[in-house]
């Protein structure tokens, strides 16, 4: 009996070890290589950094607010659901949902300077200190 057990543990713990996961344990499969995002490494410090800026001085004032925390726009923070090529799609195209704008900013901003700011949303996945937010029905 305990051998068949752990016939049937062993495949279950290998896979758990095959699938990639973020410091925190949580899943960051969907973020690409540098080779996919504009040269860009979204997991790079000094590129969350600079995004992080970008965040609080184009994207938070108004609309998703001081590091990602929401304000007329949806929080950024506790958002696994946010997934990079969705991201992408929505800096660059822009979206309208629920009477909501989230405006294109292709042509506004370089396409390293978009994935640079999905660099710092993918740090606020996880982040310390905040309950988790629920998207919203009107979030973009």
């Amino acid at each position: 009996m305990k051998n068949s057990a752990l016939a049937l543990l062993l495949p279950l713990v290998a896979l758990a070890l095959a699938v990639p996961v973020g410091a925190s344990g949580q899943d960051d499969s969907d973020i690409p290589p540098p080779e996919k995002s504009a040269g860009v490494d979204l997991r790079d410090p000094k590129v969350i950094e600079k995004g992080m800026e970008r965040l609080n001085t184009t994207c938070g004032g108004y609309c998703h607010g001081s590091l990602g925390r929401g304000y007329k726009g949806p929080a950024l923070r506790n958002r696994p659901d946010l997934r990079t090529d969705t991201m992408i799609a929505t800096i660059k195209y822009g979206r309208k949902r629920s009477g909501k704008l989230m405006p294109a900013w292709n042509g506004t901003l370089s396409e390293e300077e978009m994935w640079t700011v999905i660099a710092a949303i993918v740090s606020l996945r996880h982040a310390d200190g905040d309950a988790a937010a629920a998207p919203s029905s009107g979030a973009h």
